[in-house]
């Protein structure tokens, strides 16, 4: 039986339940080049919204999130400094369209972020197994893998997916070492 982990038990980024208006201003205000970047990418204040928020939440978080899932006062604070409406229903259709997967490669490139693709997968599988050859924690070995992927520019996967390949990668390390020892 392995214990339900949950992000708050690791590094893994989320969001703040309660944001101050300097948490908002630091690190959700967008900069001249982004408001130039956003007005370049969109057509309508709907999808500039969505592109914005895409962009300033994927800095902060390191991986994409549906609107529905962005606190009110970030779509808010955002919204009112590019002067469009926080209307969740067109955010919702937004996060279900075409604009939007466009605007996740443009986010990704502008942001140099690479998808979690093969190599990245064995880079977190190397990494993982790497750390529970010292770690016994699947905290711990958790938390190494998501330093890994941020430093080589990796968009992180869903926590769970990181928690069972930790898991995964302690279990075959712990069984290999048993070998050796047999």
């Amino acid at each position: 039986y392995f214990p339900k982990l949950q992000p708050s038990d690791t590094a893994y980024p989320r969001f703040k339940s309660r944001l101050s208006p300097v948490e908002l201003e630091r690190f959700y205000t967008l900069t001249d080049a982004e408001r130039i970047f956003c007005d370049g990418a969109t057509r309508s204040d709907t999808t500039r919204l969505g592109f914005a928020l895409l962009l300033k939440t994927y800095q902060r978080l390191g991986y994409f999130v549906t609107s529905i899932h962005v606190p009110c006062s970030i779509v808010e604070h955002i919204g009112a400094l590019i002067g469009a409406s926080c209307n969740r229903d067109n955010l919702r259709s937004y996060d279900a369209s075409q604009a939007r997967r466009k605007h996740l490669s443009a986010v990704r490139q502008h942001l140099s972020v690479k998808v979690l693709s093969e190599p990245g997968k064995l880079l977190l599988q190397q990494t993982l197994a790497n750390a529970a050859l010292t770690k016994d924690d699947v905290i711990d070995i958790v938390n190494i893998g998501i330093e890994t992927l941020v430093r080589h520019s990796y968009e992180l996967p869903a926590f769970d997916t990181l928690v069972r390949e930790a898991r995964a990668q302690r279990t075959a390390t712990t069984q290999a070492m048993y070998a050796r020892i047999e």
